[in-house]
């Protein structure tokens, strides 16, 4: 790059030049720039060779006019090249400043470069070992809740065995109890369990005995079916003494449901009348495996009755299906007596105008409508009284009283106690039911 007092050199010189040879027509020059300098602009455009000698005074007039403004011209280029010269050089240190601040940038742009991958490298190994600690403390969690699991499983295990243990216990406690008042009454009286309970014409009636009276309904079946379970459940070696004081009889279904529990029993049921059985009840005491009653114990049998309703169409239909249900129900009783069933129906009206068919303990024990007469039963149970079971509704009850199995009582205009009996669940079902009072009325 040239320097400033070597371009004021070339200026003059070219001044010179251009002032003292104005007659003379150069060729144009250029100085010849040093390698790696600028070239200055300080050449003056050649003009065409001009013969001075044969100018007229005008027309050196104007070629001197020429010759000074291609001076002045020169001048001009040479202050514009000493100018430039001289911002170069004031822009030297400027641009070595911009070359190391570029530096500097370029290197700490590199240096963030290699920290920024030095964190990544240290996030990934951070984020690798933060999943390792998070996938060993699951381990660790999933580890102590299956412990946890297991120790309220062995709580819940000794929970329970501690109540049943206290289960028992109360149980003992309430047994012991009642066996302490049960003591008080009946010191030296304890329930007696024979498998033949019939002994020298005494009938002894141990505490697994089923109470069946009133009118059977869809909710004394259940009592009584549930207890037979029960009592099957508890051994099945000795008897169950289905135990009827008075009933009039009731729903062929719930009879039915009834008979077939008796059947299925793996201990024998044995049917016991001490007042009276009729219709449906009495139909369950000739079919029992073993059946007993007093002398004077009634037994009555007659044909299904049934309130019927409806067109003669309906009529007519309920009339068949009730036919059928008492061929199914009678038919056993019948082939019991050795008849067929048509003359079963035929003694009855035979022996009764009304067809209510009944018959004293003896008569009842020839026509094998009961198995035994007894003289005596002994309740060997009555010692148990804490825990007798609930009293069924039995005749005659208080007006207003709600009796149990769904049968309730009232007083009609008459002022007689009339009974209500619960509607039948079962649609083909019908009552078999004795009522020569009409007490009994079924919705």
């Amino acid at each position: 790059m040239l320097s400033v007092r070597t371009l004021v050199s070339l200026i003059l010189f070219s001044s010179s030049i251009c002032l003292g040879q104005a007659q003379q027509a150069p060729a144009p020059t250029q100085a010849t720039p040093t390698p790696g300098q600028p070239s200055l602009p300080t050449t003056i455009p050649p003009g065409p060779p001009i013969v001075r000698d044969d100018l007229t005074p005008e027309q050196k007039e104007v070629m001197k006019e020429v010759d000074r403004l291609r001076a002045e011209k020169a001048l001009l280029d040479a202050k514009i090249a000493l100018a430039d010269a001289k911002r170069t050089e004031e822009l030297v240190p400027v641009n070595s400043e911009v070359l190391r601040l570029n530096s500097e940038r370029a290197l700490r742009m590199a240096k963030a470069a290699a920290e920024a991958a030095a964190l990544e490298d240290e996030r990934v190994r951070l984020e690798r070992q933060a999943s390792l600690e998070a996938a060993r403390a699951n381990a660790r969690l999933a580890e102590k809740n299956n412990k946890i699991k297991e120790l309220e499983a062995e709580a819940k295990q000794l929970q329970l065995e501690s109540s049943n243990t206290v289960t028992r216990l109360n149980n003992d406690i309430n047994r012991f109890q009642k066996e302490e008042e049960a003591r008080k009454i009946a010191a030296n009286a304890k329930p007696q369990y024979l498998k033949d309970p019939l002994v020298n014409g005494t009938l002894i009636i141990s505490d697994r005995r089923i109470p069946l009276n009133g009118a059977i309904t869809d909710q004394l079946a259940e009592f009584v079916c549930q207890r037979i379970n029960f009592y099957n459940n508890q051994s099945t070696e000795f008897p169950i003494f289905l135990v009827v004081d008075s009933s009039p009889g009731g729903s062929v279904s719930a009879g039915y449901q009834i008979q077939k529990a008796m059947v299925a029993s793996k201990a024998p049921v044995y049917v016991i009348v001490k007042a009276y059985a009729a219709s449906m009840t009495a139909v369950i005491a000739t079919l029992a495996e073993r059946s007993f009653c007093y002398p004077n114990s009634i037994i009555l049998h007659h044909q299904v009755s049934s309130n019927l309703k409806g067109n003669m169409t309906v009529l007519k239909e309920q009339m068949e299906f009730t036919t059928i249900w008492f061929e199914r129900m009678a038919t056993p009783v019948a082939k019991k007596m050795g008849i067929t069933l048509q003359e079963f129906v035929k003694k009855m009206y035979e022996n009764d105008s009304t067809g209510d068919w009944q018959a004293f303990g003896e008569k009842a024990q020839q026509l094998k409508w009961i198995d035994q007469v007894v003289e005596r039963m002994e309740e060997t149970a009555v010692l148990d009284i804490l825990s007798a079971p609930p009293a069924p509704a039995v005749l005659p009850a208080r007006a207003g009283q709600e009796a149990t199995f769904g049968i309730s009582s009232q007083v009609d205009d008459k002022g007689r106690t009339i009974f209500t009996l619960p509607a039948l669940a079962n649609p083909f079902d019908a009552w078999w039911i004795y009522d020569p009072h009409g007490l009994y009325r079924a919705l």
